[in-house]
């Protein structure tokens, strides 16, 4: 898959989850004995949508991703509440008044989650790309989760339930910590296995050329070859025309000189025959 089109579905798949966590959220059940929303089984992935993000593309690409969602969420929303405030025909139910009963949607409680949204993913992208810069990927994936819910559930909880009691509230927030805790193996295990590969280099050693499809590059390779062993072959015959030069200039000195000293002997005899005449 295209990493442009894998970004895409990331970004499309984070503002779905996002909206349906809103939707879903006003649920409470209980877990392990303890007070949840029904909405772990969608939230939490939204930050798993984020760490695609980032892994295929930027740091730029993961915060543009958290401000599209965020918009959506707001847009749909407006829209949402102007659908369900209008009024209705007398001939028909109205529909949209059941679909505000199930889902209870409070425009208070969505501004708050779409809050505790930005800034637990922004935290998360922080605290992953600090300790993968150190080279504790690992690290900085578990803390950075584990923080980021937990940030959430504070911002989110504190405000949205500021007027219930306290032992409902410390409830709240210690089962979002188990639910925390859980999904963050289950995140973790979903990132190792659908993040981008990383792409080895193959040193040159190792290529198999294929006849067909890389005869140019066996070309390349025999031109420097023989490009090479011109040179060598130049440099080894070089220095002997040299030294054939030199020798010959040398033997013409020599034979020169002796040439010289034949005929200066010649003239010293003559003019002692002329002497003693």
């Amino acid at each position: 898959m295209n990493r442009e089109l894998k970004k895409t579905f990331f970004l499309c798949l984070l503002a779905v989850l996002l909206i349906v966590s809103n939707l879903v959220g006003a649920k409470l059940t209980n877990l392990l004995d303890v007070t949840v929303g029904v909405d772990f089984v969608t939230y939490p992935f939204t930050f798993l949508c984020t760490l695609l993000i980032l892994n295929t593309g930027d740091k730029k690409d993961a915060y543009r991703g958290i401000l599209v969602a965020s918009i959506i969420q707001l847009l749909i929303t407006i829209c949402y509440v102007m659908v369900t405030s209008l009024g209705s025909q007398t001939l028909m139910p109205d529909k949209a008044m059941y679909v505000d009963m199930v889902f209870k949607v409070n425009e208070t409680n969505i501004l708050v989650s779409v809050l505790a949204f930005i800034v637990s993913h922004c935290t998360l992208i922080y605290l992953y790309d600090s300790f993968k810069e150190i080279g504790k990927e690992l690290y900085g994936l578990t803390i950075g989760l584990l923080g980021a819910m937990i940030v959430n559930s504070i911002i989110y909880l504190v405000i949205t339930l500021a007027d219930y009691d306290a032992i409902f509230i410390i409830n709240m927030m210690l089962g979002n910590v188990i639910i925390s805790v859980i999904m963050v193996v289950i995140i973790t295990i979903l990132f190792y296995i659908l993040r981008e590969k990383k792409t080895r280099i193959v040193p040159i050693k190792e290529m198999t050329m294929d006849s067909g499809k890389d005869k140019g590059v066996e070309e390349v390779v025999k031109e420097k070859n023989v490009g090479e062993k011109k040179t060598r072959t130049a440099t080894k015959t070089t220095p002997k025309k040299k030294g054939n030069k030199s020798s010959a200039i040398q033997h013409k000195t020599i034979s020169g000189t002796k040439t010289g000293q034949k005929k200066s002997s010649i003239s010293k005899t003559k003019v002692k025959k002329e002497k003693s005449s």
